[in-house]
């Protein structure tokens, strides 16, 4: 009894005021008073929660890390359990935040797409905000009953005029979950998994009165989704952020300010100087000191930076460049290279960024392979994954996710030390690219925004990271480099697999992601708990490839590498 009352007054704050004065006598002394609650974080503000023993630790967006000391494992399994189940009320229903916890009929729906006990008019609402093909289907559970499952069936109906569309309709069939099988009501055929007979279901046609509804795709649930299955309320935050995306904003660099110094290379439509920024110290500049209080050598008076120049014969795409430099400039996170804003200089557009001191990560891969270790791929890893899941959260597209945009802050090669690694900016905005430039991206690109760029969304950030994946397990060397744009085209037509890693555990997180389905490829939120979870220690062949994997011919440059050293004249 006395053990559960300090327990419950000192993790979460309550008393039993009677139950206290009963067992102080009235010559005990003054309990010390306790220190205030200081808040850490929202529920939707968490990514993933560690727990090692009886120590729990709950990881912010922005890579802080609340760490709790409880009595016992056990009530630390108890704190999660309740800080996991709120995350699912608040914040996402179909996610949990740790393995250790994670409900054994949540873990069921997630891998067969089912939605929670969602009311019907959700589920219409649901079907028609999602493409409103023949054959779209929601498979959720009861309200009312706990084993059966409800399969809602989109279908449009007759064209009432030439040139317009049937009205949609949908209807509802039962699947009862029996013991260790399931079956669809009025059949009496038993399946021993319910992805059994789903895979059976696809492509029949369902019979319900007059009508035929034929089911083809499943539309799962999508990460943070607003349904009646959460409870939303109102967070009290006033230093929020609020990204304008339908404006440019971004911070105006006079040309005087900056100083171009050697030519580093070439990027999509771009040229790539090393550079300085000078921060004028006079009185009239306040409002730039300002703006710079926050950078890391914001006492000096010069910056290091790099210049993204575009190239002036792109001048037409100077404002998808703006674009992509406006993103860049109102978000915040540490492992995503910092933009300091857009110089005009007569002709030239250029992107003021960050200069990140080591480097591509794919350069360094290469330069040291086989001594890398499995650790240090994780770790770079869950770093991108955590930068990738804070543009996720506010749905926000990067579009060029591959190790070469990845730069290293700290090698972290040394015993003792870490890598430390930042999404660089995505260059040129995708939209403007086009149809042999996206085929040239190829693996990397998801292969629905090869035949078209309206199809980019978060779900092409996860195919990226999938391979890049691939690029850090194999020292960055990736498949498909050699083929020809053809030969790449039909390596996606034909819905091939790249080679993945000996190591199951990795094979199986890069084979979700490169999902040529885009609504099943997984959150980043589960991708980095997923990371996570992984123990370095235990995972073999990372490295080993696969033997049809081609060696890339060492006298073969690519076009980023040339630099300009001097004009040549006549």
């Amino acid at each position: 009894q006395s053990t559960e009352n300090f327990s419950h007054r000192g993790y979460f704050g309550r008393k039993n005021r009677n139950k206290e004065s009963e067992l102080k006598g009235p010559t005990q002394p003054a309990e010390r008073s306790e220190p205030k609650w200081v808040h850490f974080c929202d529920f939707r503000e968490i990514t993933h929660i560690v727990i090692k023993d009886c120590r729990v630790s709950i990881n912010r967006q922005d890579n802080k890390c609340l760490e709790v000391v409880l009595p016992s494992s056990e009530s630390a399994l108890s704190l999660v359990s309740l800080v996991d189940g709120y995350f699912r009320l608040t914040a996402d229903s179909s996610h949990y935040l740790c393995h250790e916890v994670a409900p054994p009929r949540l873990v069921m729906s997630i891998l067969n797409g089912i939605h929670g006990p969602m009311q019907e008019e959700f589920v219409f609402a649901k079907l028609r905000r999602e493409e409103q093909e023949e054959g779209l289907y929601i498979i959720r559970w009861s309200v009312l009953d706990f084993n059966r499952m409800i399969l809602s069936v989109l279908k449009r109906g007759h064209q009432q005029a030439p040139g317009m569309q049937g009205a949609l309709k949908y209807r509802q069939f039962r699947i009862q979950k029996k013991g260790n099988s399931f079956v669809l009501e009025g059949w009496d055929r038993e399946f021993s998994t319910l992805r059994e007979l789903l895979d059976v279901l696809k492509g029949c046609t369902l019979k319900s009165g007059d009508e035929s509804f034929t089911v083809k795709r499943c539309c799962p649930p999508k990460p943070g989704e607003i349904s009646d299955l959460l409870i939303t309320r109102k967070v009290k935050d006033s230093t929020k952020q609020i990204l304008n995306l339908t404006q440019l904003s971004f911070h105006q660099i006079r040309k005087n300010e900056i100083t171009q110094r050697a030519h580093l290379g070439q990027g999509t439509r771009t040229n790539i100087y090393d550079g300085v920024l000078n921060v004028c110290g006079t009185a009239g500049a306040d409002d730039e000191a300002e703006y710079f209080s926050t950078e890391q050598n914001n006492n000096s008076r010069e910056m290091h930076v790099v210049l993204k120049v575009l190239d002036p014969s792109h001048r037409d795409i100077a404002l998808a460049f703006f674009e992509t430099a406006s993103l860049m400039s109102q978000v915040s996170h540490v492992h995503l290279a910092f933009v300091h804003g857009v110089c005009v200089r007569g002709s030239e557009n250029i992107m003021v960024e960050e200069f990140v001191e080591h480097g591509p990560l794919d350069v360094l891969l290469r330069k040291e392979k086989g001594r890398v270790t499995v650790g240090w791929k994780i770790t770079v890893a869950k770093q991108l994954a955590s930068a990738l899941s804070y543009l996720e959260d506010k749905n926000l597209v990067h579009g060029n996710v591959c190790a070469k945009n990845i730069l290293l802050a700290r090698k972290g090669l040394e015993d003792g030390s870490v890598p430390f690694v930042k999404l660089s900016d995505p260059g040129v905005s995708f939209t403007v690219l086009s149809r042999e430039e996206r085929v040239d991206r190829i693996p990397w690109i998801a292969p629905e925004c090869v035949r078209d760029v309206g199809n980019l969304s978060t779900a092409a950030d996860k195919w990226s990271f999938g391979t890049t994946l691939l690029e850090i397990c194999f020292d960055a060397d990736v498949p498909l480099k050699e083929r020809t744009p053809s030969e790449k085209e039909r390596f996606y037509e034909k819905k091939h697999r790249l080679p993945e890693p000996s190591c199951k555990e990795l094979a199986t997180l890069i084979c979700q992601c490169l999902n040529y389905t885009p609504v099943e490829r997984p959150s980043f939120r589960t991708i980095l708990r997923d990371l996570t979870q992984l123990q370095p220690h235990n995972l073999v062949d990372v490295s080993a490839v696969n033997p049809d994997f081609p060696v890339l011919d060492p006298t073969v440059f690519q076009k980023r590498y040339l630099k300009k050293i001097r004009e040549l004249g006549e």
